[in-house]
């Protein structure tokens, strides 16, 4: 086997399909596709925290710690799509229809799975619970940020109200369970 059978590069590289000219669609495609393919990442770690009866076979403060890079590596994408201009996205964002990032299932399977974490691990990580969930909020609040300066107050494509829907969502506490509610160090 070699590198390019190992990684499926001909499918990789195929996947994109941009609907317009405007090069930049290529980045914004590749940009999203990258997170789809972190989320199927987190999916799996997360599934393990959630799953694996006890530490024998991975390691919960590592597996944590990872959670946190992860989301810190995604947030990077959204410094990538900020570069966009507004004149630039407007160019291919009529194509879009109504694809949304609002409709990843994988995104919401994430989040699902993220607010089980603290029913198995509050008592022994909550410190890493924190840093996970400040890193997912960090990750909302520049995704917030990104679209907030490329479409400023329009509609969002998947017909939410665009930058205040996303603003609602960084609000809104990942933890929201009284029992693990952070109260403070």
């Amino acid at each position: 086997m070699d590198y390019k059978n190992y990684l499926n590069l001909d499918k990789i590289l195929n996947a994109q399909t941009p609907v317009s000219q405007e090069p930049l669609e290529l980045m914004f495609i590749v940009a999203h596709q990258s997170s789809e393919l972190w989320f199927k990442v987190l999916i799996q770690e997360l599934n393990c925290l959630i799953d694996t009866p006890d530490q024998s076979t991975y390691n919960p403060t590592i597996q944590l710690q990872r959670i946190v890079k992860i989301f810190e590596h995604l947030n990077t994408l959204w410094d990538v799509i900020a570069t966009m201009s507004t004149e630039e996205y407007e160019r291919f964002r009529g194509k879009l229809g109504t694809a949304s990032g609002k409709q990843s299932e994988q995104y919401i399977e994430v989040e699902i799975l993220l607010k089980k974490l603290p029913s198995k691990w509050y008592h022994q990580h909550k410190h890493s619970l924190s840093n996970i969930e400040n890193a997912f909020k960090k990750w909302q609040f520049s995704h917030m940020k990104a679209v907030e300066r490329i479409i400023g107050d329009k509609m969002g494509t998947g017909g939410t109200s665009g930058v205040m829907y996303l603003k609602r969502a960084v609000d809104k506490p990942l933890y929201t369970d009284t029992k693990y509610e952070w109260k403070g160090w």
